[in-house]
């Protein structure tokens, strides 16, 4: 789970990344607005965790990178991601291991 505000730049651009209630998404995974946007923030469904969190992370960091791919092409390419780096033992760090 995300436990703090960050910010990411894609393609020169800056995004807010927040975890938020799946209630705020429309019980979704993530969403990214439109990198035209001023404040752009990617939000990301705060129940989720393991593979279904970095695979949302991915999907979420491509529609950044390419605002115009839809989802039929982001899906299956963040899901092959996300599965690639969790079976070479990507793992997110525990809360205590986090630099604060």
């Amino acid at each position: 789970m995300l436990e703090k505000t960050s910010y990411h730049t894609f393609r020169g651009k800056r995004w807010r990344l927040v975890s938020v209630p799946s209630r705020r998404l429309d019980h979704d995974r993530g969403e990214c607005e439109n990198p035209t946007s001023s404040g752009k923030t990617i939000r990301i469904n705060r129940e989720l965790s393991g593979e279904g969190m970095l695979d949302t992370l991915i999907h979420e960091a491509l529609h950044a990178c390419l605002w115009d791919l839809d989802d039929e092409a982001v899906e299956p390419t963040a899901k092959d991601m996300a599965r690639m780096l969790w079976r070479l033992g990507y793992r997110p760090k525990e809360e205590h291991d986090v630099e604060r």
